[in-house]
């Protein structure tokens, strides 16, 4: 009962409180905080692992636009919920479940803020050394969003300027051989990644190569990584077509499987 994700489910509608949500995220929560409580399963909640991106984020990420821009960002429940999700689910030998998380969401709700602060979070504070994070679009202006939302957040902290070194074209700590870059289908080379965090932007605009081939370069590339993590934040947009309906419709078939034991089983992925 002391963890966000409880919190926000019992803010819901459906359960006496304020919030209005979709059945689609109703149906999320309610499989979350019954996992909170399995004995039974390969994985268990770990609630120091869940809360340390949640304060590293408030503690040292300063969004650069808005209400909270140059102040130190103040998570709403939905994001802590969100981020315990994600990062508080383990295995017996501390490696996160959820590999995959796909975030569906209407516009000005700060989607490249969280991503960009995951992505930091990722890249230093996740004991991983030589992490590469990679900020994907389809074009390389899109994927530059996030990743210079993540170099404004490294601007504004004086922690994470000592620990981040900020460059023209990419981000490296010296300290873990990390770094933190943009990367599009139309950028000079796809080749050598090795990546630990993908964050994956308005994947309903990826089509042609900058859809499913793009999509599956970057999946490969974090096979050899332990817990790697995929976060697409994505809007509905206009274009619908290539693998934005491909990820729609497996979301929706992942979120019906929990029913039904002959369904679509994913284990690894969060839908929002």
């Amino acid at each position: 009962k002391e963890t966000y994700i409880y919190e926000y489910y019992m803010s819901f509608r459906q359960n006496g409180g304020e919030t209005f949500v979709s059945k689609k995220i109703y149906k999320l929560y309610k499989k979350l905080v019954a996992d909170l409580q399995k004995k039974d399963s390969d994985y268990f909640f770990d609630l120091k692992r869940a809360r340390h991106p949640v304060d590293f984020i408030e503690k040292f990420c300063h969004p650069s636009k808005g209400k909270q821009a140059n102040k130190p960002l103040k998570l709403m429940l939905w994001q802590k919920a969100m981020i315990e999700a994600i990062f508080g689910f383990v295995d017996i030998e501390g490696n996160r479940k959820y590999q995959r998380v796909f975030l569906l969401i209407g516009r000005k709700n700060g989607k490249s803020a969280i991503a960009s602060a995951i992505g930091l979070y990722m890249m230093i504070a996740d004991h991983e050394n030589g992490s590469q994070i990679l900020a994907t679009a389809a074009k390389k202006d899109q994927a530059k969003i996030i990743w210079q939302e993540a170099k404004l957040m490294v601007k504004k902290s004086p922690t994470l300027r000592k620990m981040i070194k900020a460059r023209v074209a990419d981000m490296v700590a010296e300290f873990n051989d990390a770094e933190f870059k943009p990367l599009a289908s139309d950028s000079d080379s796809l080749d050598g990644l090795n990546a630990h965090c993908s964050l994956m932007d308005e994947i309903h605009s990826w089509r042609g190569r900058g859809g499913r081939p793009l999509y599956d370069v970057i999946v490969d590339s974090m096979s050899a990584r332990e817990q790697p993590l995929i976060l697409i934040t994505t809007t509905s947009g206009t274009t619908r077509e290539d693998i934005f309906d491909e990820l729609r419709e497996e979301m929706g078939d992942s979120l019906n499987g929990w029913d039904n034991p002959e369904g679509y089983q994913d284990e690894r992925t969060l839908p929002f």
